[in-house]
């Protein structure tokens, strides 16, 4: 069972990266924190486009898409592996959140 996390929003600094990048791509953000573990210190995921879209259930894969590009572009995210297998299979994700205002903490110790 995964451990519960804290994520939590320091204003004004998370109302400034809201306002820059919207609120579907803060929900995926979130789905992507709330599944992320600590490797040597750093926010990891392995996470699919279909597989957000279906967890959240309020967004398109498109849409889902659209946001990580939107995410990566910023710097947010930061694909460091893709399975060449399949163009639908899952990618794993470096999760940087320094200037976001957004904080994670879980119950086996995670905290970035």
């Amino acid at each position: 069972m995964r451990p519960e996390v804290r994520i939590e929003h320091r204003y004004p600094t998370a109302f400034g990266f809201l306002c820059q990048h919207g609120p579907q791509a803060l929900a995926i953000l979130h789905d992507l924190i709330a599944r992320a573990n600590d490797v040597d210190g750093r926010l990891v995921v392995e996470a699919s486009t279909r597989g957000i879209a279906d967890r959240l259930g309020f967004l398109s894969k498109d849409s889902v898409h659209r946001r990580l590009r939107q995410l990566a572009r910023a710097g947010v995210i930061e694909a460091v592996d893709r399975d060449s297998s399949s163009a639908f299979g899952p990618t794993t994700y470096v999760v940087h959140l320094e200037h976001s205002g957004i904080t994670v903490v879980a119950d086996d110790g995670l905290s970035a």
